[in-house]
């Protein structure tokens, strides 16, 4: 018994760390002067200040999904880049004016992008509206975040020990027979 009430403590002890460690890697702090690179870039359209090498490539490796689809971020940040690693050998771009046509016409054409995903499709001859097609395949774990997956790991691990335990003293009783 001395052994099971270890092995509980043992599982509850890492059913505490673990959760903390995970949410740790999960949420990753973005230093501040790759902050000041995307808030120039969404500001102005393009980067007028001076950034590293490094601060530059940090800037585009953790760009938010949304900016490196949506904004011309990713593309000034590959610029700078360029331009500081490379020397005065900068990549083609939009000029100013279409940056700022492109910048005023952003919510429209993405309202329009959303509009079309909302039509339905005519595939082989049959009508399909969005949102009506079902992957079978997928689970509600899928759905979890990590942390939260790690953490019931650890749960129904900790929850199988007594039951293995269990099993282990009837399979030694049947022996003794």
């Amino acid at each position: 018994m001395r052994r099971t009430g270890h092995l509980l403590a043992l599982g509850a002890l890492l059913l505490l760390l673990t959760p903390s460690g995970a949410l740790a890697a999960h949420h990753k702090k973005v230093p501040a002067a790759v902050q000041q690179v995307w808030s120039d870039c969404t500001h102005h359209n393009s980067l007028h200040g001076h950034y590293s090498a490094k601060v530059l490539e940090q800037a585009l490796a953790d760009l938010p999904t949304d900016d490196k689809e949506y904004s011309l971020c990713a593309d000034e940040i590959q610029n700078a880049e360029a331009q500081e690693v490379g020397g005065s050998h900068r990549l083609p771009s939009e000029s100013s004016a279409e940056r700022q046509h492109l910048a005023k016409n952003a919510p429209s054409v993405l309202k329009q992008a959303q509009d079309a995903g909302n039509a339905s499709l005519d595939l082989g001859g049959q009508r399909i509206a969005a949102g009506t097609i079902a992957l079978r395949g997928s689970s509600f774990l899928s759905d979890l975040p990590t942390p939260l997956l790690v953490v019931l790991a650890m749960l129904f691990a900790l929850a199988s020990v007594p039951f293995g335990l269990r099993i282990q003293r009837l399979v030694r009783a049947r022996r003794s027979r």
